[in-house]
């Protein structure tokens, strides 16, 4: 016999924590741009390759993903 079924637990389907949505580090995907934060130059994102590993053409900083 069972009991009026209270429990709060979770199980895999309806869990909680990291799943497929949420959590982890995670790229911006393929598109984009790299921005200088310095003066603004904007070059398209390479795929593999993080902006914050790519100089600026124009000034030499290091930039972020837009």
């Amino acid at each position: 016999m069972q009991g009026p079924g209270f429990g709060g637990g979770k199980g895999q389907k309806g869990g909680w924590g990291r799943g497929q949505c949420g959590g982890g580090r995670r790229g911006k995907g393929p598109g984009g741009f790299c921005v200088c934060p310095n003066c603004g130059e904007r070059v398209p994102h390479e795929r593999g390759v993080p902006c914050m590993q790519v100089k600026c053409p124009k000034c030499g900083t290091y930039m972020v993903r837009e």
